[in-house]
């Protein structure tokens, strides 16, 4: 594999990554804003207990789901594959991999903002630092494509 090569492949994912944190990012303060405001009504009904531990099983369970499917897909690929072949298997890897941290964020949020509960707002929180340190560098993407994670 050429340096080029690797190169674009984690220019490109680089610029996923940082669009996808940017935009968790930008939803966390917005509802931080609009509930500290009191521009947004939340809380008007009663809580729904199933809808927090959701909440909650959601920020454990998808992470983790993330990051063992995160591991098959790129242990799958193998070495000797086409150059063009490892960089989709990488790039498939990877988008998979922070949708589903991105979609446990954004669930707390959602969760958050019916309930008013800050519980749930800081464990968005803490799924967007691991997203950001979910981050592909030069090292992790020479592993990637050894198909070692």
């Amino acid at each position: 594999m050429k340096t080029s090569d690797t190169g674009e492949l984690r220019r490109s994912l680089t610029i996923l990554h940082l669009a996808l944190c940017m935009g968790c990012a930008l939803f966390l303060g917005v509802t931080a804003f609009l509930w500290n405001d009191g521009a947004v009504p939340m809380m008007s009904g009663k809580p729904v207990q199933a809808l927090s531990v959701m909440g909650l099983v959601s920020a454990v369970g998808l992470p983790v789901l993330a990051i063992l499917l995160f591991r098959r897909r790129i242990r799958s690929l193998q070495p000797g594959m086409d150059v063009s072949e490892l960089a989709a298997g990488v790039r498939q890897a990877c988008i998979m991999h922070w949708a589903l941290i991105e979609g446990a964020l954004f669930f707390n949020v959602v969760v958050f903002m019916l309930q008013a509960d800050v519980e749930h707002w800081a464990v968005a929180a803490g799924l967007l630092v691991l997203l950001v340190l979910r981050a592909p560098s030069e090292r992790r993407l020479q592993r990637w494509m050894t198909g070692t994670a």
